[in-house]
């Protein structure tokens, strides 16, 4: 059985309840159960048209020892990606108004990159069936560190309209069947250069090969890259450079981008 849990918002009357009211939980079906933090536009108040786009956010590894919730937490380990933006009414507004967001939560295990391909895609259509999304409505993936390089893996299904990719940990060459599959797929690469725990040769290498890879195909695909020379949130230490997908989720230009796609 898959259930849904609806967000309370709480009674302060601060600017995040508008968007806490608009997200919920959902527990996808047996066999991987896979909890998400979901928001729509349609929930927000005064919006009644349909969403234009639906976002898949893939987020990096963690100790997920709590629940979905936890997404939308600003102070929580994955504190500053899309969905804890949302929920405290700091996500730009190109998402807000126009995307269905579901960020699926690897609950007891490192990263969604350890759940199975099938396990994830199969989440994935159902959760969209749920929300009532159309065949007709684009579906994008968002995918921050280990959650990125799930990304590009999810992408060779063909199944996705584009993806935006922050800190690409993969660090060999991507298959030529990958590479085939991949043609015609935009996708926007965010990486620092003084990133230590992904180096940023791994997306220098993603972004030449699809660009080459794309070079003979003449629906001029975009392959776009955000490569930093330095710390963009200002994050030291052990996490240093670390922080892609928090740039990438602050930029309203990513988000009209896909919209474009």
């Amino acid at each position: 059985m898959a259930s849904s849990t609806l967000f309370v918002p709480s009674k302060t009357g601060n600017a995040a309840d508008v968007y806490n009211s608009s997200l919920k939980i959902i527990t996808g079906p047996e066999p991987s159960r896979l909890p998400a933090l979901v928001y729509s536009p349609e929930g927000k108040e005064g919006k009644t048209s349909s969403p234009k786009a639906v976002l898949i956010c893939l987020h990096g590894a963690g100790k997920n020892d709590l629940d979905a919730w936890d997404l939308a937490n600003i102070k929580g380990e994955h504190a500053g990606f899309l969905p804890s933006l949302i929920a405290n009414g700091l996500a730009p507004t190109e998402v807000i108004d126009n995307f269905v967001v579901i960020a699926p939560y690897s609950r007891g295990k490192a990263s969604l990159y350890e759940e199975s391909r099938r396990n994830v895609i199969d989440f994935i259509e159902w959760a969209l069936r749920e929300e009532g999304v159309g065949t007709e409505v684009p579906v994008f993936l968002f995918g921050f560190s280990d959650g990125a390089t799930l990304a590009v893996e999810l992408l060779t299904t063909g199944r996705f309209n584009g993806a935006v990719v922050a800190a690409y940990g993969f660090t060999g060459t991507l298959p030529k069947l990958a590479q085939e599959r991949l043609k015609g797929i935009p996708m926007w690469v965010f990486h620092s250069a003084d990133d230590v725990i992904f180096d940023v040769t791994c997306s220098d290498n993603l972004v030449r090969t699809l660009r080459k890879a794309n070079q003979e195909d003449d629906r001029k695909t975009e392959i776009l890259y955000s490569r930093f020379d330095s710390d963009q949130e200002g994050f030291t230490g052990s996490i240093r450079g670390h922080s892609t997908g928090i740039t990438a989720s602050k930029n309203a230009k990513v988000f009209e981008w896909l919209l474009s796609q």
